[in-house]
């Protein structure tokens, strides 16, 4: 029965005199690994508001969207609670921009302050001029049109959101009533030429074209 005494104390004569295994902090920095997946964090430089990070998210409360749609101008509303994120990275990984949002090596997010851990940004929405629908975040058309290049010309909804036009429309072009495009609402207008130059959700751009 010495025998087993004897290593036990062996053990803790070697733990006394070993150095720690542990870190020195809060005394000290704690240095993370390079790809270590800590709090993300949102960069609103070039995260253009579209929810992607939303969509693939698995915890119900971590990453929510509301678009307010009673206020002038109407808003998207993206909020990020730290308290219930598991650092999956998926928002990082599905980020339409790539570099929207990301994870950064900040782990030490103990806190007494609860609303310290919501975070929550806005967005300005932009709406059919014709029905009223919602297309989507101002500055998710002026990303794509962007992102197409040249290739944005044929479509003008994305020149009038980059130009910043949004409600202007030519006045020296004419179309004789032939057609007739139904609102969503259920009234009648004349389709023209002009209507081109409106920012329309693709239902009615749709109609527009199949009209004229």
């Amino acid at each position: 029965m010495r025998y087993p005494k004897l290593r036990e104390l062996k053990e803790a004569v070697v733990a006394v005199i070993s150095p720690r295994f542990t870190t020195r902090f809060p005394a000290e920095p704690c240095i993370v690994p390079e790809k270590y997946r800590g709090k993300p964090e949102f960069n609103l430089d070039t995260c253009i508001g579209c929810g992607a990070c939303v969509n693939v998210c698995p915890s119900p409360n971590c990453l929510t969207m509301v678009d307010d749609l009673e206020v002038n101008p109407p808003v998207r509303k993206i909020t990020h609670q730290t308290s219930a994120c598991i650092f999956c990275g998926n928002c990082h990984e599905y980020c339409t921009t790539e570099t929207g949002i990301k994870l950064s090596n900040n782990w030490d997010l103990a806190t007494l302050d609860k609303e310290s851990l919501y975070e929550t940004h806005e967005y300005e929405l932009q709406m059919c001029e014709n029905c009223g629908a919602l297309i989507g975040t101002k500055k998710h058309l002026v990303w794509l049109y962007e992102k197409l290049g040249p290739l944005a010309y044929t479509n003008p909804s994305l020149l009038l959101a980059k130009s910043g036009e949004l409600n202007t429309e030519p006045e020296d072009i004419h179309q004789p009533p032939a057609a007739t495009v139904r609102e969503h609402g259920g009234s009648e207008k004349d389709a023209q030429v002009s209507d081109y130059m409106r920012i329309l959700c693709p239902k009615c751009k749709c109609e527009l074209n199949i009209q004229l």
